[in-house]
C-alpha cells in the first residue's frame, strides 16, 4: 500500500522535474553590439532580430544524429566568443561534460565561428536544449570553469540563445544506420521509416526510391541544409528498392529493403 505522502513526494518531484527552470548568465553592462548576430545547425538557419536580450529559441529545432558530428556556424559581433552547451542528460541544468564547443577568436565587426559537433553516441532518442552563449572578449574565458565561458556565468558585455536539437535513437539512430555508397540509412530492412543522413559535404536537392524496375515510388525534395530526411516506406510492397540521392550533379545510391 502506498502511503498518502508517498503520493504526495512523486508529485511533488515530478513536478519539479516537468517545470525545471535553466540558469540565466547575467550581462551586466548588456549586448548592444556585442551578442549572437547568427547561426546554423543542420534545418536551423537563425538570425538575430532587434532584441539581442531576447534569448528563447527553443520553438527552432533540428535533427541530430548520435555519434555524427554536424557542421555549425556562429557568427559574433564586436570580439565576441562562442561556447555551445547541451543539457545531454535532460536535468535542466548544464555540466562541463556537456560543453561541446568553446572558443575566443573574435573580429571587428563580428567574426564566424566554424566548427561541427557530436551528440555521444549512446545518447537515447528525444529534445534537448542546446544553448549558444557569446561572452564579450576573454571576459570569463579564464574563469574557474574548466570549459571556458559557462553556460550560467557573469559576464560584462554578451548574450545567449537556447534552441532543440532532436536526437535521433533506436532504430533510426546511428546504430541502425547502415553506409554504403557515401550514405547513412537505416533499419535497413525497413518496415516503415527510413531515415537517411545526408553527408555533411553534400547539397541534396532530391531523393528518389525507385523499384528494381526503374519505377519512382517516393520522390522528394528536402528542406536546404537538412542533415536527416525520413522516407515513408509504409504501403510499399516488401522487397528490393534504389534509394538514390542527388547531390549536385552527382548521384549516390544505396541498395534498401522493404520487409
Amino acid at each position: 500500500m502506498i502511503h498518502r505522502y508517498t503520493i504526495l513526494t512523486l508529485l511533488t518531484t515530478g513536478m519539479l522535474r516537468l517545470h525545471a527552470q535553466y540558469c540565466t548568465p547575467s550581462f551586466v553592462n548588456g549586448c548592444f553590439d556585442w551578442h549572437n548576430q547568427g547561426m546554423t545547425l543542420g534545418t536551423i538557419n537563425w538570425t538575430a532580430g532587434s532584441d539581442c536580450y531576447y534569448s528563447d529559441f527553443t520553438n527552432l529545432s533540428t535533427n541530430m544524429v548520435p555519434g555524427v558530428p554536424e557542421p555549425m556556424s556562429v557568427t559574433s559581433g564586436n570580439w565576441t566568443g562562442c561556447a555551445v552547451w547541451v543539457d545531454l542528460d535532460n536535468s535542466g541544468s548544464f555540466e562541463d561534460s556537456e560543453n561541446l564547443y568553446y572558443s575566443y577568436v573574435g573580429g571587428s565587426p563580428s567574426y564566424t565561428y566554424n566548427f561541427a559537433i557530436t551528440i555521444p553516441a549512446n545518447t537515447p532518442a528525444g529534445n534537448y536544449r542546446m544553448r549558444v552563449i557569446a561572452p564579450w572578449g576573454s571576459d570569463g574565458y579564464l574563469s574557474t570553469n574548466t570549459n571556458g565561458y559557462g553556460p550560467c556565468g557573469n559576464y560584462q558585455y554578451g548574450n545567449f540563445n537556447d534552441f532543440t536539437l532532436a536526437v535521433l535513437g533506436g532504430s533510426t539512430g546511428l546504430a541502425g544506420l547502415s553506409p554504403q555508397g557515401g550514405l547513412l540509412a537505416g533499419p535497413n530492412p525497413c518496415a516503415d521509416q527510413l531515415t537517411v543522413h545526408v553527408p555533411a559535404d553534400a547539397v541534396v536537392t532530391r531523393i528518389l526510391v525507385t523499384g528494381t524496375d526503374g519505377r519512382i515510388v517516393r520522390d522528394l525534395s528536402p528542406v536546404a541544409g537538412a542533415r536527416t530526411v525520413s522516407i515513408d516506406l509504409s504501403g510499399l510492397a516488401a522487397g528490393p528498392y534504389v534509394l538514390q540521392v542527388f547531390d549536385g550533379d552527382r548521384m549516390r545510391t544505396m541498395r534498401v529493403v522493404k520487409q
